[in-house]
């Protein structure tokens, strides 16, 4: 938990210090994503998501362009039990369980996400990126999978970038896994499949 802090801090702290350096190369955008889950026997999960990524340039070659970035982040899901036998008989009140997580319920996440791109250039407009980003994040419900409360999302996308003057538009599919590493009772988290948009202008 403390390496995670630290390695937090340091990265707020590194981009902070090349957006102060190098304005050029510092860029606010906003994006939008929507998904469902991989596992779809035993749950339904359908998330709508909107982002804003502040974003700074670390180094910069020809051919490639490193980006450090943070991220603050809302997530808008439903959810349903569908398996009701995963929750097990041995709880004592797993009757109630099983009525309560096989209603559909809203749920809504509040994560702030750090992260890293590499983009290569494959034309004067075009642009191919990976990304990967972690961060903290609020559920404000509880679920059979997940315990309310404090966890964890992480995120591994690539995309597509059309560069045009000081904007980029970008979009590409991500794979996005929430978890609270066992802090707390009920860890079993979710594999959320998304599809993302977005829209970024360069200062």
């Amino acid at each position: 938990m403390k390496a995670k802090m630290f390695t937090l801090v340091f990265l707020l702290f590194s981009m902070t210090f090349y957006a102060q350096e190098k304005r050029r190369d510092f860029s606010v955008g906003v994006f939008y994503g929507f998904g469902r889950n991989i596992n779809k026997e035993d749950y339904f999960y359908n998330s709508h998501c909107f982002k804003l990524r502040i974003s700074g340039v670390i180094k910069e070659s020809k051919h490639f362009r490193y980006e450090l970035f943070i991220q603050p982040q809302l997530n808008f899901v439903k959810h349903k039990l569908l398996n009701l036998n995963y929750v097990s008989e041995d709880l004592p009140d797993y009757i109630q369980k099983r009525e309560e997580f096989g209603n559909l319920k809203s749920i809504t996440d509040y994560v702030f996400n750090v992260g890293f791109v590499i983009k290569k250039s494959i034309s004067e407009r075009y642009d191919v990126f990976v990304l990967v980003s972690t961060g903290p994040m609020i559920t404000d419900t509880e679920t059979e999978r997940l315990s309310k409360g404090f966890a964890f999302s992480s995120v591994l996308s690539m995309g597509i970038a059309i560069n045009y003057s000081h904007f980029s538009f970008e979009f590409g599919p991500n794979y996005n896994h929430i978890s609270n590493a066992g802090l707390q009772e009920t860890n079993s988290g979710y594999s959320v499949l998304n599809f993302e948009l977005g829209l970024k202008y360069r200062l």
